[in-house]
């Protein structure tokens, strides 16, 4: 057996045991596992084995294969490998760059068919691979916040508010690039809202580094301004700030992440987020803040478990138990599409006063859109 396979099966035994200790030892185990369960099958060259993670059951294999796995990740590069199993590797994007193949052969889930959704909402969810995706997410400095689309939270400056807070960052930004299409809606082919249309945008100095060859164009704030009040008011729901993953992930290249590139999305229930914030993991899904002072209520009284508050909601915050419909705090980020779409009015969202102020002055430490 020659040195370098040693080396990787070393590697590859305590990545296996270091994977136990994780779901004994993470905070967040239970919650981030809850409804996943996953046969996955690794072969490396000569060296493979498997897990098997049902929800916060763990258990593995070395040297052995499984029957029917959920995702299969493959490479025979053993140098590569050693890189990945000792966290060597800079982002995701490095996966790419080798042959490194991770697929999913069982997935069902429409929304979760790609492998873009593979990669942020199964994989993530796989403890190995967690140094990696904190790497590329920025998770130390990326920030996105999700404006809620009520009209019954009342104005500020006199416009509804998620025109307002978004159009205070439109106008305060001499750069405004608006993408021609959304690659999310057309990669799932949505059915729902415009492939064109309501496509996001990006503010700042950084739109001066972006490729010339991008399928958009440099727009005036009136056509930016356009494009919010239609999105908003076809349901798509606001989200805004600093992530790392969308400057390294940049349609028609990579661009540094300097901190003056501000991202905009208008994000559906059916494709946009769904593997972004959805399925994934907690250290992921704590880059997605909600306003301060924001709070989502639902008076079970009135609440008739209708379901269709689940199936609106874009990050997972609400499900259907045994015929009832239970809100997860932790995954509500208050983007109002419940509140809308709810029969009884049963669940109402408030929002303190100076919560705008302060959502503002928070992003502006995160990113500057001048």
């Amino acid at each position: 057996m020659q040195e370098k396979e040693l080396q990787v099966r070393a590697l590859f035994d305590k990545m296996l045991k270091d994977t136990e200790e994780y779901a004994r030892t993470y905070e967040h185990y239970a919650m981030d596992m809850k409804n996943f369960n996953a046969k996955v099958q690794w072969k490396f060259g000569p060296v493979k084995g498997y897990q098997v993670f049902k929800e916060t059951d763990y258990s593995f294999k070395n040297d052995a294969e499984i029957g029917n796995p959920d995702i299969v990740i493959t490479c025979d590069d053993l140098n590569f490998v050693k890189r990945f199993l000792k966290d060597e590797l800079d982002d995701m994007r490095d996966l790419e760059k080798a042959d490194f193949e991770i697929t999913s052969p069982n997935v069902t889930d429409p929304a979760a068919s790609s492998s873009l959704i593979l990669v942020r909402a199964l994989v993530t969810k796989i403890p190995p691979f967690r140094p990696l995706v904190e790497k590329t997410q920025g998770t130390g400095h990326s920030t996105t916040v999700v404006i809620p689309i009520n009209q019954s939270l009342g104005t500020y400056n006199n416009q509804i508010l998620p025109i307002a807070v978004v159009e205070y960052f439109i106008n305060k930004t001499s750069h405004i690039f608006l993408y021609d299409v959304c690659p999310c809606r057309e990669m799932r082919n949505c059915q729902h809202h415009d492939h064109h249309k309501f496509s996001c945008m990006v503010l700042g100095r950084g739109v001066l580094r972006l490729k010339p060859d991008l399928p958009g164009h440099r727009a005036t704030e009136e056509e930016a301004l356009e494009r919010l009040r239609g999105a908003v008011a076809d349901g798509l729901v606001p989200g805004f700030g600093r992530l790392r993953g969308d400057a390294i992930n940049r349609i028609g290249g990579p661009i540094p992440d300097t901190g003056d590139l501000f991202n905009l999305c208008y994000c559906c229930s059916c494709c946009c987020v769904v593997g972004g914030i959805k399925y994934s993991p907690s250290y992921v899904r704590q880059i997605f803040k909600r306003m301060e002072g924001l709070t989502v209520a639902v008076d079970k009284e009135a609440c008739i478990d209708c379901g269709k508050c689940v199936e609106v909601c874009i990050y997972g915050g609400r499900e259907m138990v045994d015929g009832k419909m239970v809100l997860d705090p932790e995954k509500c980020f208050g983007c109002g599409r419940c509140e809308r779409v709810c029969p009884t009015g049963a669940t109402s969202i408030t929002l303190e006063e100076g919560s705008v102020e302060k959502m503002i002055a928070r992003i502006e430490a995160q990113v500057d859109v001048t």
